[in-house]
């Protein structure tokens, strides 16, 4: 599902919440997540194992002149599994958990994702804003070099290199601006808009990750909670399987008539078990070590995101304090750059040659500040998926 156009003022203007809400509700996979904890709900019903019913005529006892026994209508219920329903209902409980918890895994997957689909279409948004700011000055620098050139105050090579430069602008604008719409085509893959949008990237750090105070980071993240869930649904496999060591409970009870006497009834009930248990132990065993593996790899998803944590927050921390610089420093101190220039080569003070480097000068800090954010926010993104927060 896609659009085409160029960005205009009456498209709608999203933020990313709004996005994000967007993608959670019709999304796909978090439909089939949905879908996956109402099948294991209805699932739960499969506990309850009450075998297999027979319905029943016959005769027996009968020749010689002997009516016998006529059995008018018998009701057999064999294999009950009654003593293994506890712990099949908890097998079927840590189902409904384990997708209730790969639900919610999902839905904070779709938001990483989105997340860093949209903070890159705002650096796209961004970069194609900055080459639009500078068109009315690089308008500018050519008219003055133009106007130079015909007072004969410079030689045509400033001319020449005033267009250039400024015809160069015009291509990156473009580029920029064809960068932003493909990714708001990406975008769009989460949100199914059939009409054009714009982003409203305002406030853009406003949902930032915010580095916890504490060293335990990790208690609430979703991935761990699924991996933990995972070792229950084993535990209870297991359970289920040592279950089946109990025996089944038969139950039967059948009208009859004697020698043509009515009145009579019979019943029966029994409990049955296999002779030999090579099967079962062999399920049984195998379902432990499933239990066993389960809990290997929960540690072994701790131990890698224990060390993604601490490598990322640490980059975190240090593009922070980066980003802290460029607000306070470096970009300030790159629009004075550009303001000082601009005016000092309409005065003359200085040749387009320094006005060129000057004005290159500072839009390569404000392109670094606009890279160095953009990691900033992606890392963000991923910090309160492997967290939860």
């Amino acid at each position: 599902m896609g659009f085409t156009g160029s960005v205009k003022a009456q498209n709608p203007s999203l933020t990313m919440q709004q996005v994000i809400d967007k993608a959670q509700e019709s999304y796909p996979s978090i439909k089939a997540a949905q879908l996956d904890v109402e099948k294991q709900q209805a699932l739960k019903a499969t506990s309850y194992d009450f075998g297999i019913t027979s319905i029943y005529t016959g005769k027996e006892e009968v020749g010689n002149n002997f009516s016998g026994v006529h059995n008018q209508i018998g009701i057999g219920q064999s294999d009950m599994d009654l003593f293994g329903i506890p712990a099949k209902n908890k097998l079927a409980n840590a189902r409904v958990k384990q997708a209730v918890s790969n639900q919610n895994l999902t839905s904070v997957s779709i938001e990483r994702d989105v997340s860093i689909t949209w903070y890159n279409a705002v650096y796209a948004k961004q970069q194609w804003l900055l080459y639009k700011q500078l068109d009315s000055l690089y308008a500018n620098f050519q008219k003055a070099a133009e106007l130079r050139y015909k007072t004969q105050q410079t030689s045509k090579i400033e001319y020449l290199s005033a267009s250039a430069k400024y015809k160069e602008l015009q291509i990156s604008i473009k580029k920029a601006e064809s960068n932003y719409m493909a990714a708001l085509q990406i975008l769009n893959q989460y949100i199914l808009m059939q009409t054009p949008f714009d982003i409203d990237i305002k406030d853009a750090d406003k949902h930032v990750f915010i580095a916890p105070s504490v060293t335990d980071s990790l208690s609430e993240s979703p991935i761990l909670d699924y991996y933990a869930s995972g070792i229950n649904v084993a535990e209870s496999e297991w359970k289920t399987e040592k279950s089946n060591y109990l025996p089944k409970v038969d139950l039967e009870y059948k009208k009859q008539t004697v020698n043509g006497n009515s009145g009579f009834y019979g019943w029966q009930a029994g409990i049955s078990v296999p002779l030999v248990f090579f099967s079962q132990n062999g399920k049984t065993k195998a379902s432990r070590l499933n239990y066993q593996i389960a809990e290997q790899t929960y540690e072994q998803k701790l131990l890698e995101l224990k060390a993604g944590y601490n490598q990322q927050i640490s980059r975190y921390l240090t593009l922070k304090e980066v980003l802290d610089y460029y607000k306070n420093e470096a970009w300030p101190l790159a629009d004075e750059q550009i303001s000082a220039s601009n005016l000092a080569y309409r005065l003359g003070s200085i040749d387009y040659i320094q006005f060129i480097q000057n004005m290159e000068t500072a839009i390569n800090t404000k392109q670094e500040f606009l890279n160095q954010q953009v990691e900033y926010f992606e890392l963000s993104a991923q910090l309160k998926f492997i967290t939860g927060k």
